[in-house]
């Protein structure tokens, strides 16, 4: 994986929340600093503006580490993030596992084979795409790869160099702006009413 290249967004397209000698933490503002920064990752909002207009802007925290680590890879040659996502789709009941080998082009040996493995690349945060998260209080923390991160048992603070002051940092910028919110919403309905 090639090394972070900070390229400079435009302070009014995003607010940098936090920045040490490992991680960066901005609240991008528009689609275009968020496809910068996020511009490997796998989300549906990187390609989907609407979504993100609707949904998304301003709305989370992308954490980036400023040492990625090159991803690990798995048995079917994929990084082991990918193989997470595509294998969860059968562990959810969504693909058959002969679709699952389709889409990894691999073939397992056998269903309790992919189960073990399975199991064993989704128990350590390291096999995840962390070196970019998504982050929100209220929506979770997704990998690169789009895994969302709770559903297997991991939390930020799992996430490489992620610590709870940071989080907190992130969670008091996110509830002041939830309050300046319907501060307005409070002030506009009373001026309305006058």
């Amino acid at each position: 994986m090639n090394k972070l290249n900070e390229v400079r967004v435009p302070r009014e397209e995003r607010i940098e929340l936090y920045r040490d000698n490992n991680v960066i933490v901005v609240v991008p503002l528009t689609h275009k600093a968020l496809k910068k920064y996020a511009n490997s990752c796998l989300w549906c909002i990187n390609h989907d503006r609407v979504e993100w207009e609707e949904y998304h802007k301003g709305l989370h925290a992308i954490i980036i580490q400023r040492k990625p680590k090159d991803l690990e890879v798995g048995v079917t040659g994929n990084p082991t993030a990918s193989e997470i996502f595509v294998l969860s789709k059968w562990d959810n009941g969504n693909s058959s596992l002969s679709d699952v080998e389709e889409m990894l082009f691999y073939e397992f040996p056998n269903e309790k084979e992919t189960e073990l493995y399975y199991l064993d690349i989704t128990s350590k945060i390291k096999y995840f795409g962390t070196n970019i998260v998504y982050y929100s209080p209220e929506n979770g923390t997704y990998d690169m790869e789009d895994n969302f991160l709770s559903d297997f048992n991991y939390s930020i603070t799992d996430v490489p160099n992620v610590t709870s002051e940071i989080v907190q940092i992130i969670d008091n910028h996110f509830k002041s702006g939830k309050n300046l919110q319907e501060t307005i919403r409070r002030i506009i309905k009373q001026e309305i009413k006058n």
